[in-house]
């Protein structure tokens, strides 16, 4: 019986790191019948358009056919599938360019996910607390969708803040597969990102094969203090969107994240009673999860 082990996000949660660990690891998985579906594997694939596009209301109507036809050579070929991609719930990060923060669309993306066709899915969410999930998203549009905007600005023009909850997404997929079938991973600044891996790992069911990894190596860092100033007046300059972005990626470079230290918003952008809300709603979603 092949087992589908989904990890489709959430983004901005390490998730570039972990897929890095799972890569060099993935021959080595293979021989012990462990099947990678990863990045490279499915954004060149036309699955992932159709999936898109019926995640956001306009999808083929085959779509339950796509799915399975996209999972079935994997589940075919080994006992254990795990497919890490975040673009499955891309629009999690909250902007009114994708929608105010897309976690409202979590039970579609559990419905598509369902259709893979595998005899049995568990799935494993991975969620971060709001105000880091809210940063890193930031600097991410900085580096990558030419955000010229300080910080607070751009907080209070596309983030619905009462919406980036957890809490209702791991409920969409519970509900879905089930609550014993869905786990949830926090990444927090407790344990770092090799505790998330080790954890991410744990969940996967890989801890016995004893992988080795070194997560020393920065994956798709955020932008440094100094270098999200910089970017944003770049953004501004320059018109071209490549050369933007190769200005920006030789700035983060040269102003890593180690020197600088992360960028952190000003304090008292997130309303005291909200930062209450989004505590309970870290509760709710982690009950019976460990976070790493």
């Amino acid at each position: 019986m092949a087992t589908l082990i989904m990890h489709p996000g959430a983004p901005k949660t390490a998730t570039t790191a972990l897929q890095h660990v799972l890569r060099v690891n993935r021959w080595r998985l293979a021989w012990r019948g462990v099947g990678l579906i990863l990045p490279e594997d499915i954004r060149d694939h036309s699955f992932l358009g159709d999936y898109l596009a019926a995640y956001r209301g306009s999808g083929p109507s085959d779509i339950s056919q796509c799915t399975a036809e996209f999972f079935a050579p994997y589940l075919a070929k080994y006992r254990t599938v795990i497919c890490s991609e975040e673009t499955l719930c891309h629009d999690f990060m909250p902007s009114r360019k994708i929608g105010l923060g897309g976690i409202d669309r979590a039970d579609t993306a559990a419905r598509l996910l369902s259709h893979c066709g595998a005899e049995q899915t568990k799935v494993v969410l991975s969620i971060r607390p709001q105000v880091d999930f809210l940063t890193s998203t930031y600097t991410h549009f900085v580096h990558r969708r030419r955000e010229s905007r300080p910080f607070s600005e751009w907080l209070s023009h596309e983030v619905d803040l009462g919406s980036v909850l957890w809490s209702p997404a791991v409920a969409a997929f519970r509900q879905q597969f089930g609550v014993e079938a869905v786990n949830v991973v926090l990444l927090a600044d407790k344990g770092g990102v090799a505790g998330y891996i080790k954890t991410m790992l744990d969940h996967f069911g890989l801890s016995r094969f004893k992988l080795k990894y070194d997560v020393s190596e920065i994956h798709n860092p955020s932008p440094s203090a100094r270098a999200v100033q910089l970017c944003r007046i770049m953004n501004s300059q320059i018109r071209n969107p490549e050369k933007s972005e190769r200005v920006n990626s030789a700035l983060i470079e040269n102003f890593p994240v180690e020197e600088f230290g992360k960028f952190v918003p000003a304090a008292g952008k997130i309303p005291k009673d909200l930062l209450l809300v989004y505590a309970a709603d870290h509760a709710a979603a982690l009950s019976g999860a460990v976070p790493a």
